[in-house]
């Protein structure tokens, strides 16, 4: 850590050498070149005024004012990207075309939030296509391991349910028997109900295509948690978006040296031209850096020699530091134990879900009583035990929710989503790393760097009007 800060300071001392150096240079040719305008028509040099003074530093502080504007562009490009999570103002957002950041009648939505849906679904495209394989992540859970640390609640609520059932819809049968009986009825449906779970995990861990809609259960959570999703981005992408930021102001420097002197002449020579020359070099500096930016990160995806020098995309270089935060907060927001539950539950193949509870709840009545099954089912006829039968199945899927988080911290070990995805991201080929966090910007980057070309251009306009119109 101390190495690392201690190569950042380096860097930024040479940066603010080489900043000084070409400042100095920028200073002595504007001066060299006043001190050449300055002498009368015999050849001698007049002294210049405190006018002129006062223009070579306004000419001098054009890179500055460049850089503020690279750096202060791509901030705000930034802060586009990710905020509000909501459109603003909330008044106009009927006129917001769905998917899209803008309003037809003015405001904005951050790309990311007004995205949360379609950015989801690509993500889990990538996951599902390259990553994880849902079939083979749900086949590492031992069915006993699950049944044994579930057995406590599902014992408590099969010990309840049986003789409430049973004392409540067949009174007479079951006031009827000996005490000794009717324990021993209890006790083989209770210990029998362990086969029940079992069953339950190894049908779920062979048809979880069927009951598990992974695309549906991510676009759901991104849609109604966008600020997780933002923060999510922010950070996997902390570098790059901070390199972003700080590019802006070496760039935008390199710019404004080029603008400074093309104004110093311009100014000179035609000055009528100032007028609309600082605002589109103000819209060039805010659009240039911005796009250059926005290449740098992610260009080239496969390192390339430039003149001996290997030039790799900033985000695709560090492919092993973002695939483990990634998989950490994919884990940690998404594809847990308790999210994967909560969509089977609940989800889009809620249906199937319940279906597949109930037929093995329905195979578990029919055994549950044991050696006894027969004569319980004779004493109580078809139809009443057919009556019982259905109340136990609805009570025990109705119960499934309370039992299961028991195990969520068992499923998340044996599961162990972060390490596959972790692994399998890491050894991806450029082109499919460079999808996790391209699509931030991809489809809306233009967007981005035409608003840094218009800030670009306000604050030329601006500049212009406060240091040289009275000029």
């Amino acid at each position: 850590m101390d190495s690392l800060a201690t190569s950042r300071r380096r860097r930024l001392a040479r940066a603010g050498a080489a900043i000084a150096t070409a400042l100095a240079l920028a200073l002595a040719l504007a001066a060299s070149l006043d001190a050449e305008r300055s002498r009368d028509g015999g050849g001698r040099r007049v002294l210049l005024g405190a006018s002129t003074s006062t223009a070579l530093w306004t000419y001098a502080i054009i890179p500055f004012i460049a850089a503020f504007v690279g750096w202060g562009t791509n901030v705000v490009a930034l802060r586009m990207t990710f905020y509000p999570l909501e459109f603003f103002p909330a008044f106009l957002a009927f006129a917001q075309p769905k998917g899209q950041p803008f309003g037809l009648l003015g405001g904005w939505q951050g790309i990311i939030p007004s995205k949360a849906g379609e950015m989801a679904e690509i993500l889990v495209d990538l996951m599902t296509k390259k990553l994880i394989d849902i079939k083979e992540i749900f086949s590492r859970l031992d069915e006993k391991k699950v049944a044994s640390i579930m057995d406590p609640e599902m014992r408590a609520v099969t010990e309840g349910l049986f003789e409430k059932v049973l004392a409540t819809e067949a009174p007479l049968f079951w006031n009827g028997l000996p005490t000794v009986v009717r324990d021993e009825l209890i006790t083989e449906a209770v210990d029998r109900s362990s086969g029940l779970l079992e069953n339950i995990v190894q049908d779920l861990m062979e048809n979880v295509y069927e009951v598990l809609d992974l695309k549906s259960m991510v676009v759901r959570l991104a849609l109604g948690n966008k600020d997780k999703v933002v923060n999510m981005f922010r950070e996997v992408g902390a570098k790059e978006f901070l390199f972003i930021e700080r590019s802006g102001i070496y760039f935008g420097f390199l710019f404004g040296l080029a603008q400074m002197v093309t104004f110093y002449f311009v100014d000179k020579s035609a000055p009528q031209h100032g007028i609309w020359l600082l605002p589109v070099f103000g819209f060039l500096v805010g659009y240039l850096t911005n796009y250059v930016a926005l290449k740098i990160i992610f260009t080239p995806v496969e390192p390339k020699m430039v003149c001996g020098l290997k030039i790799h995309g900033v985000f695709m270089r560090r492919q092993n530091e973002v695939s483990e935060e990634f998989a950490r907060l994919n884990q940690l927001h998404f594809c847990n134990a308790e999210n994967l539950w909560d969509e089977m539950m609940t989800g889009a193949f809620k249906d199937k879900f319940e279906a597949l509870v109930r037929r093995n709840t329905a195979n578990f009545f029919d055994t549950a009583f044991g050696a006894g099954t027969p004569m319980v089912k004779m004493m109580l006829g078809q139809q009443k035990y057919e009556s019982i039968k259905r109340t136990v199945i609805d009570s025990v899927f109705e119960s499934i929710p309370d039992c299961v988080p028991v195990t969520y911290d068992y499923q998340n070990f044996a599961l162990d989503i972060e390490t596959t995805v972790r692994e399998r991201m890491q050894k991806l080929p450029g082109a499919d790393f460079e999808r996790v966090l391209h699509p931030v910007f991809e489809q809306d980057e233009i967007k981005l760097i035409v608003v840094g070309g218009v800030l670009g251009a306000a604050t030329g306009v601006a500049q212009y009007y406060l240091a040289f119109s009275s000029q």
